[in-house]
């Protein structure tokens, strides 16, 4: 596991009190323990709103209610094995009339950045 710590102090400036509250959470137990297994889901390759989220996994936080999500992408480190590294926190489906990015599209746009560099 890796935190992307100007990420994730970018996205925890955006995010509710409820949401930080959650994703601080959650990065507790995963620094500890690790995302557990059954919590991860597959983001679609494509998504409705043109975002590209090959590789990448979620997970939804709260447990309670779930209004906001983590995305990982999975890559390998230089020994070669698989790791599941930070890309975002954020809403998983604002409002339209907040006109703020859901998690997927801040992770799209920051993966997207990184493979043109």
């Amino acid at each position: 596991m890796v935190f992307d710590g100007v990420a994730w102090e970018e996205d925890m400036r955006r995010a509710s009190t409820p949401g930080r509250a959650a994703a601080a959470a959650a990065r507790r137990e995963y620094d500890t323990a690790g995302v557990p297994i059954v919590a991860l889901q597959a983001c679609d390759p494509e998504g409705p709103g043109g975002t590209r989220l090959r590789r990448c996994m979620k997970v939804y936080l709260p447990a309670a209610d779930r209004p906001h999500g983590m995305v990982f992408e999975i890559t390998r480190d230089s020994s070669g094995r698989l790791r599941l590294a930070y890309a975002a926190f954020g809403l998983r489906h604002p409002p339209r009339q907040s006109r703020q990015p859901s998690v997927y599209e801040v992770a799209h746009r920051r993966l997207s950045s990184l493979e043109t560099e």
